[in-house]
């Protein structure tokens, strides 16, 4: 029998992590390449990531397919998942292909939109899953929808704990434990899903929260809002002190009276430079969860709008904004990003180019 097939789309960090957690559970895993930054390349051609020709190609051949993009670029790629689903020629190649779960014909594709998106958009996305057999008798590709998010940073693989030794073990084989994130999902086809799912939901670290489409979203953003919402106000009081010169005082102050605080704020502030960009778009996303799930009629967009702003800054405004996972520079210690962060506009100091992050 074949592996199953994993497309994911794309591999930045988190994508990078789920790969690679993916290939230690035997999983096959594959992506496209067309479009991708340099970097991005880089890191799939290091992981040894299967690189599929075309859209087609990865709908033809992947029996799960991940989207983890930026959020601003979720729409763009359901809708590249759903034109490719209709493709005949994707059909007829897909139908070539042998079925994980033993069927005589292929199981339905399922999509899982794992991007930090507001629910109102996620119930969009589903809609464009939604086929309609009676318009046409051109063949197509069935490809169910999940909602989905992902709570905490990329799988780390880390070594098993020493154990006792053993000269009729080989301790080059001793198996290797994963720190994972939680992966939320939820939608009327959780009843439904095939065989191979547990499986895939076991190495994922997936969770079934609820039928409703938008649950999972508003899951993931409702963490969120808790997470980097107190890293972007962390940015505020860090670099305003840092301008009267009183960072060391308050960081002092923090540790004596408030250590737990002070411990979240300075990892949030040194990590979230190479994610900036990202979580701009997202602030907008919690801050509208907030207003229509909530019921805060505004509240939430004001405040989380007024967030996405100092993201925005932080990517567009200092050279933090030039800043890789892997690859930092500048910002790894809360002196250096609060100085950045509060000299920006004496200094003046922006990213004039910046090649595009996927």
């Amino acid at each position: 029998m074949r592996a199953t097939t994993v497309g994911i789309i794309s591999i930045g960090d988190m994508g990078l992590g789920i790969a690679k957690l993916l290939q230690a559970h035997d999983y096959r895993v594959v992506t496209v390449s067309e479009g991708r930054s340099k970097h991005t390349l880089s890191r799939i051609h290091a992981a040894n990531i299967e690189i599929l020709p075309s859209d087609t190609a990865l709908v033809a051949q992947a029996d799960y397919i991940l989207s983890i993009v930026p959020p601003r670029n979720a729409l763009a790629t359901a809708q590249r998942i759903v034109g490719a689903c209709t493709n005949p020629d994707t059909a007829r190649q897909r139908a070539t292909i042998d079925d994980i779960n033993g069927q005589p014909a292929r199981s339905p594709l399922y999509f899982l939109e794992l991007n930090a998106t507001p629910p109102r958009l996620a119930g969009e996305l589903a809609d464009l899953f939604v086929e309609d057999e009676s318009a046409t008798s051109t063949p197509f590709v069935r490809c169910h929808f999940l909602d989905g998010g992902i709570i905490g940073g990329p799988p780390i693989q880390a070594p098993a704990p020493a154990a006792a030794p053993d000269a009729n073990r080989d301790t080059d084989r001793s198996p290797a434990t994963w720190k994972r994130p939680s992966v939320v999902l939820s939608g009327p086809v959780v009843d439904h899903l095939p065989p191979t799912f547990a499986t895939l939901a076991t190495a994922l670290n997936a969770k079934i929260v609820s039928h409703r489409i938008g649950a999972a979203s508003t899951l993931k953003l409702t963490f969120a809002a808790l997470t980097k919402g107190l890293t972007a106000l962390s940015i505020l009081s860090f670099s305003t002190a840092q301008r009267e010169s009183l960072l060391p005082e308050l960081l002092s102050h923090l540790d004596e009276y408030s250590p737990a605080t002070a411990a979240l704020a300075r990892g949030g502030v040194v990590a979230m430079s190479p994610k900036a960009y990202r979580w701009e778009e997202e602030m907008r996303g919690i801050g509208e969860a907030l207003d229509t799930q909530g019921g805060w009629d505004g509240v939430g967009a004001s405040v989380y709008g007024g967030f996405a702003e100092i993201y925005r800054v932080v990517a567009e405004d200092t050279v933090l904004g030039r800043e890789r996972v892997g690859a930092r520079e500048r910002g790894t210690s809360v002196d250096d990003a609060a100085m950045l962060i509060a000299d920006r506009r004496r200094r003046g100091d922006r990213d004039e180019y910046q090649e595009p992050r996927s």
